[in-house]
């Protein structure tokens, strides 16, 4: 069945119509990663703030992550675009003083555009994925939201990378899609509403939320289809038809955004 939403008709008449948010810049980006997100969660009516990004937006239910699906693999292809057999990370540990990731990251691409960067992590491991080019830098267990609200009250271009945790201590103790999954996922929506609210009075705004992997029983990680499984769920100021769609791959996350990026700067209207 095809999850994928599309905006059509009036809308995207009237959205190309408004000619001073197409000579704005674009002002922020905002890339969540709720971890250990299963899609099927989305269809259970908890989460009216994600919820709201499918419309006016763009969605699939139907994501994959790579092989094997585990955080730090997963976090890395989708900021790199390299999938461990192109030369991303193969596996899923890193210790603070071991190197970090040598390729190029989607938060490099965004300050090579003069976006400011910000880059809130719930999970040590993902401090790998810390570059030169991040102008601030957090390991956030429990603030990450209010961290990525500070960082974008400042003003210009801001781009934010921003990893939630919960939903990957739940589903191994309770079970993914349990009362408690949910329940956890209830509480991340909530914490979202005014992050999404301050991204969205900023100006020109692109916000993806996606994660790394999903998982099935109390296991994840493994080999079994449901730990592959991921939501991507895309929303910005004005239409991008056709920029997300259904079989996604983790890996297409960095170049979907960069192209995305490009059609909100004005570089490739339609």
């Amino acid at each position: 069945m095809n999850r994928l939403a599309r905006q059509f008709g009036l809308g995207i008449v009237g959205s190309f119509m408004l000619m001073p948010a197409w000579a704005q810049d674009l002002q922020t980006v905002l890339l969540v990663s709720i971890d250990a997100l299963h899609p099927a969660a989305l269809q259970a009516d908890g989460a009216p703030n994600l919820e709201s990004l499918k419309r006016p937006g763009q969605f699939t239910l139907e994501g994959r992550s790579v092989n094997p699906p585990q955080t730090l693999i997963a976090h890395t292809a989708m900021l790199t675009g390299l999938s461990p057999e192109q030369g991303g990370k193969q596996d899923n540990n890193w210790q603070p003083g071991e190197p970090r990731v040598a390729h190029e990251t989607l938060l490099d691409f965004a300050k090579k555009q003069g976006f400011e960067t910000g880059y809130f992590y719930a999970k040590p491991k993902l401090g790998y994925l810390i570059t030169p080019s991040i102008s601030s830098h957090a390991l956030a267990r429990d603030d990450g939201v209010e961290r990525a609200q500070a960082f974008l009250r400042e003003p210009g271009q801001r781009f934010v990378f921003l990893h939630l945790s919960g939903l990957d201590e739940t589903g191994p103790d309770s079970g993914w899609l349990s009362k408690d999954y949910l329940d956890e996922l209830r509480y991340i929506d909530r914490s979202l509403a005014p992050l999404l609210t301050d991204v969205r009075q900023r100006g020109t705004y692109l916000i993806v939320v996606t994660s790394d992997h999903a998982g099935h029983e109390r296991l994840h990680g493994t080999s079994h289809p449901e730990d592959f499984k991921l939501p991507l769920l895309v929303q910005a100021s004005w239409p991008l038809p056709g920029i997300v769609q259904d079989q996604f791959s983790i890996v297409r996350v960095r170049p979907m955004v960069q192209n995305a990026m490009a059609q909100l700067n004005g570089e490739t209207k339609n």
